[in-house]
């Protein structure tokens, strides 16, 4: 761990622990309690005091029931690049692959609400079948993706961050891969953002 960090950090933890001396058994203390992005990145790391955090990440102390926020390099810092044990409230093992689980679910909700509020009260049942599609693995054909080009201007940029994660082009079946040279230029330059970049180089697209 870096020194300076690991000075301010056990400043700042010993405030909020009942341990006062260790670092090593203050952090013991503390348990994983979620993520929230704040898309105007409008917090303070409470561990560095890094300013401007956009992903929040609560842990709690499970003896005086203290609450930290702690930005996404110092969750990691803090278990020692999860070297350390880290545990959540219910108990479970906590390492950096439950972390990009939490906020790929964590962009899911986002998006699912605004596809709820936006496409899944539709009267127009295409709307309501992409809505569920995306629901269900976030594959969409070029075709499907194309019809969204007015939807996604309406998102958040916290929403547009949530679709971008989730939503993917399916391009496997011979179909899907036809349906990308009826696109208008307009349409393509929408389609292609979404890509990866194997696909848009397998096509030939560039993409700004």
């Amino acid at each position: 761990m870096n020194n300076s960090w690991l000075r301010r950090a056990m400043e700042n933890l010993f405030k909020k622990s009942e341990e006062q001396e260790d670092f090593q058994k203050a952090r013991q203390e503390w348990l994983y309690n979620g993520l929230e992005d704040n898309e105007y990145c409008e917090a303070e790391c409470e561990l560095c005091n890094h300013e401007e955090i956009r992903y929040e990440y609560t842990i709690i102390n499970s003896l005086n029931k203290n609450v930290m926020i702690v930005g996404s390099e110092c969750i990691k810092k803090f278990t020692d690049d999860f070297k350390t044990d880290f545990y959540d409230i219910e108990g479970n093992l906590v390492n950096e692959k439950r972390l990009s689980k939490d906020k790929n679910e964590y962009f899911k909700k986002i998006l699912n609400e605004a596809l709820d509020e936006r496409l899944a009260n539709s009267n127009n049942s295409f709307y309501k079948s992409i809505a569920e599609q995306i629901k269900k693995d976030g594959k969409l054909t070029p075709n499907q993706l194309k019809h969204l080009y007015n939807f996604y201007p309406t998102l958040s940029d916290m929403g547009k961050r949530a679709f971008k994660s989730i939503v993917k082009v399916s391009l496997r079946k011979q179909r899907e891969q036809e349906q990308i040279a009826t696109l208008s230029q307009i349409n393509l330059e929408f389609v292609a953002q979404f890509m990866t970049p194997e696909q848009r180089k397998r096509f030939g697209i560039s993409h700004s």
